[in-house]
């Protein structure tokens, strides 16, 4: 295996590939950067590894702490690390980045996509405090996930969303073809929620919509066939190549992001809550297609859509779906939501982003307000959960 000198280590929990927005998004910032060394927990994904001069999966099960260094170590081998960025899904991500860290004595980044402390159990608290603690710098990718967490630690949050690559973003606005149908939308990406598959098949359901569902990832896990979804006019399709897919986006009048609903019966009620599903912000930048986001109004994908007025968001109900598409399509109101699009576009892009996080980290704090000036004034009060989760004592 290739050995580095002084690399920037990556460590996320599964492969870095484009079939999943946290591996899409690693990429985009890092690709082509021959200097990196990339740490997952698991394989998700055959091990297909799309970047990075050296991949590794190191799984600790439980081991002592001990164990943990010696493991990291011998994974590694001769390369030696620079500065460290963790993007925590598992535990076993959090002992990688503090051994790498501790190993090395080199500034740790930490930066969280998903929730899995607060509403989730995956990492627990005695490691989510240490890590952060030890972290020079720390990022969540949503006002939510940097709210609640900075309730909870006692420590910084700072704002950095998901972001497009430069050379996809239009520079002028994109209007649909006349002919495009107006009740015809598109969903890109995966649909995480088992229990939100069935409240969009229920919601499309005879309601003279139809959808494209062209999924990332694959249809295998869902709680119904493909000849269930085509019944209730969502059309399962296979990905398309990049730059088909935004032409397709381009031409498309609405987009749909299913969500979680934030009651008893959501399954991923802490991804829907707190994350901001990167194919938003991909969506707006690329295409300025108008978002109609299913599902609760505090959901970190409805906050996004309606503060920055790209799209709109619906209950699970027929008639509110049918509504919110009819809104969506009134030619005026189309045009108006992509002209912001066009105008927010340019914050939402990859420009330097990736010397953003070093240079920040290595000044304890972002050099600018790029990102922290896009959160709304007025931060959701998440303060409920916390409450909520000491009550069940977890």
């Amino acid at each position: 295996k290739p050995i580095l000198r002084d690399a920037d280590a990556i460590v996320t929990h599964i492969e870095v590939c484009g079939c999943h927005g946290v591996g899409r998004l690693v990429q985009m910032l890092f690709d082509g950067e021959p200097n990196i060394l990339s740490i997952r927990s698991a394989n998700l994904y055959g091990g297909w590894q799309e970047y990075g001069g050296l991949g590794l999966c190191v799984a600790h099960e439980d081991k002592s702490r001990d164990a943990v260094f010696c493991r990291v170590l011998d994974a590694i081998g001769q390369t030696t690390v620079k500065r460290v960025l963790c993007i925590p899904y598992f535990a076993d991500d959090v002992r990688t980045a503090l051994a790498l860290k501790e190993i090395f004595g080199v500034p740790l980044c930490t930066y969280i996509m998903d929730d899995q402390n607060v509403c989730a159990g995956g990492i627990p608290d005695d490691l989510m405090r240490e890590l952060l603690e030890k972290s020079r710098l720390r990022l969540a990718i949503s006002p939510e996930l940097s709210t609640v967490y900075g309730l909870k630690y006692g420590r910084r949050m700072w704002y950095m969303p998901p972001l497009a690559p430069v050379g996809l973003v239009p520079s002028r606005l994109v209007a649909p073809p006349g002919e495009a149908d107006a009740r015809h939308g598109i969903i890109i990406g995966n649909i995480w929620g088992k229990r939100w598959v069935e409240l969009l098949r229920n919601t499309v359901r005879g309601s003279a919509v139809t959808l494209t569902w062209h999924n990332s990832g694959e249809f295998r896990w869902l709680p119904c066939g493909k000849q269930d979804l085509i019944a209730d006019s969502i059309l399962p399709r296979d990905p398309l190549p990049e730059d088909v897919l935004i032409q397709t986006l381009r031409k498309t009048r609405f987009a749909v992001v299913p969500t979680g609903v934030l009651d008893e019966s959501d399954d991923r009620r802490s991804i829907a809550q707190l994350s901001l599903p990167s194919r938003i912000p991909y969506m707006m930048a690329v295409s300025q297609i108008p978002i109609l986001v299913l599902g609760s109004r505090d959901t970190g994908a409805a906050r996004f859509v309606e503060h920055f007025g790209i799209g709109a968001v619906a209950g699970y109900e027929k008639e509110a779906f049918v509504e919110a598409v009819d809104y969506m399509n009134r030619p005026e109101v189309n045009l108006q939501m992509r002209r912001k699009a066009l105008t927010m576009a340019g914050r939402f892009t990859d420009v330097g982003a990736a010397e953003w996080i070093w240079q920040s980290l290595d000044r304890g704090e972002p050099i600018d307000g790029r990102y922290e000036d896009l959160m709304p004034a007025n931060r959701p009060d998440l303060s409920s959960l916390l409450s909520l989760r000491r009550a069940l004592g977890s």
